[in-house]
């Protein structure tokens, strides 16, 4: 257990997984350091204002921070770039690279003793079949062009190179695909729970992902900073679900029809590439179906945890109390926006 006395900062605290650790934070009796992106929303964390020290900038802004880090002793790097689309698609690269690089520099300079990387499953690749994947398992979805998962690969991988070569002191975590309540984004995988919700996917798609309650995240994320091995990285791993599976549930939770039929991959393939080329010259709005979307399906993203459980003594629960929790919030905030 990590003393109050150390002073804990996280980046990205305004976000679904970050807002969920900056209170477990104060529930600890720490009084955390939040860094948020300027301009972003304070919605999720507006109740626990005065509980908390308060940061607003910009990653890739040294001056900013370098006030950030200068006050922390250890850090929980949450930000990230987490879709499948944007109107700028430099932006992957610049956030989860450029600013990765950034972070551990301030972190060596100031002589934090130790920094969570909050990777992603993704940089572990996915399997053709429902074979879970572990830490050892290399990216092999670049012919994707998916640049989500390739940007947040690179910055994995910075940190590994800093940890091997310089001592960077620098714990990974790769969390599954993380569900729960106060999902103001929503996140990618909330957008979906939600519109399953309201009956809106009457058909399901081939392959399959594993599923973790944030709570859970939230426990592993403070074991890692806790018992982690520096340079290693742990894959906090939920229920791998087929995605038939996962939306039957979320039906179920939801008192919907389940969906019954299976979407044919040439009708999605087109489909995908009509939307994206819709959001890239007509609506700059983020498609509801992207190619990298479409690379997806069909493959598997399961994973095995037992390194997590081994070391950090990590088990997640069970994934369906997180899907109620995430439904019953959407029902109860139907116009949800940042």
């Amino acid at each position: 257990m990590q003393s109050p006395g150390q002073r804990i900062g996280i980046t990205g605290a305004n976000g679904f997984i970050g807002s969920h650790l900056l209170r477990s934070a104060i529930a600890r009796g720490h009084r955390p350091i939040a860094f948020v992106q300027k301009g972003s929303s304070l919605k999720p964390i507006e109740d626990l204002e005065g509980r908390y020290e308060r940061i607003e900038g910009d990653l890739l802004d040294d001056e900013s921070l370098d006030r950030f880090v200068s006050q922390c002793d250890e850090l929980f790097h949450l930000a990230g770039f987490n879709r499948y689309w944007a109107t700028n698609p430099k932006v992957f690269h610049e956030v989860n690279f450029v600013a990765v690089q950034k972070v551990a520099d301030e972190c060596v300079k100031h002589g934090i003793k130790k920094i969570v990387h909050a990777s992603s499953c993704i940089t572990l690749g996915a399997s053709d079949g429902p074979t879970p994947r572990t830490e050892e398992a290399e990216y092999n979805l670049k012919k994707l062009r998916f640049l989500y998962g390739e940007t947040k690969s690179a910055g994995e991988r910075e940190m590994q190179r800093r940890a091997k070569e310089e001592g960077l002191p620098v714990v990974i975590v790769n969390p599954t695909s993380a569900i729960g309540e106060m999902d103001y984004g929503p996140t990618p995988i909330g957008k979906p729970i939600r519109d399953i919700a309201r009956g809106m996917w009457p058909v399901y798609v081939a392959g399959g992902a594993c599923f973790i309650d944030v709570h859970d995240v939230v426990r592993g994320l403070w074991l890692a900073l806790e018992r982690g091995r520096v340079g290693e990285r742990y894959v906090l791993a939920g229920d791998n679900l087929s995605n038939r599976e996962f939306m039957t549930l979320i039906t179920e939770c939801a008192g919907v029809g389940r969906p019954r039929f299976r979407v044919p991959s040439p009708i999605l393939t087109i489909a995908a590439h009509i939307c994206e080329a819709m959001a890239d010259h007509i609506t700059r709005e983020h498609p509801p179906l992207t190619k990298g979307m479409n690379g997806l399906i069909g493959k598997y993203l399961y994973f095995d945890g037992k390194k997590a459980e081994q070391e950090l003594g990590f088990k997640a629960g069970p994934a369906r109390p997180a899907i109620e929790r995430c439904v019953q919030w959407f029902r109860a905030n139907p116009n949800i926006s940042l």
